[in-house]
């Protein structure tokens, strides 16, 4: 890894997913209409963890296995937070989200295989 920081102007370019082997477009902040939220969970029961990613689906992109990013006005977030709860075993379940403004969205970082998706969630209301 620290082959990778070698020079400051490697550290200075290791920002917004260009580091690595990023294939996909990144999330751009001119591209986030709402507020972009990073959704992940950990599910113990299989029937649930189908459930929930199928719900997170409906709401977002997935960008690993158990993460998605939703990019969701705070009402229909909170539409997306109930349907997850109602799935949940919170004695068993784990699910965290994180809110990341538009202008933040220039400082995410990655590393390694990141495989964006192609395609942008749009949702008719």
């Amino acid at each position: 890894m620290t082959e990778f920081l070698e020079s400051e102007d490697v550290v200075a370019d290791h920002n917004r997913y260009r580091l690595g082997f990023t294939t996909f477009p990144e999330p751009d902040e001119k591209d986030i209409r709402h507020m972009l939220y990073l959704v992940a969970y950990d599910i113990a029961d299989p029937k649930r963890l189908r459930k929930v990613a199928k719900i997170c689906e409906l709401y977002g992109v997935r960008i690993e296995k158990s993460v998605f990013e939703c990019d969701l006005p705070p009402d229909q977030f909170r539409t997306f937070w109930r349907e997850l709860g109602g799935v949940l075993e919170t004695a068993d379940d784990a699910l965290i989200a994180y809110r990341i403004c538009r202008s933040c969205i220039r400082d995410v970082e990655s590393t390694g295989q990141i495989f964006r998706p192609e395609k942008t969630p749009y949702y008719i209301l």
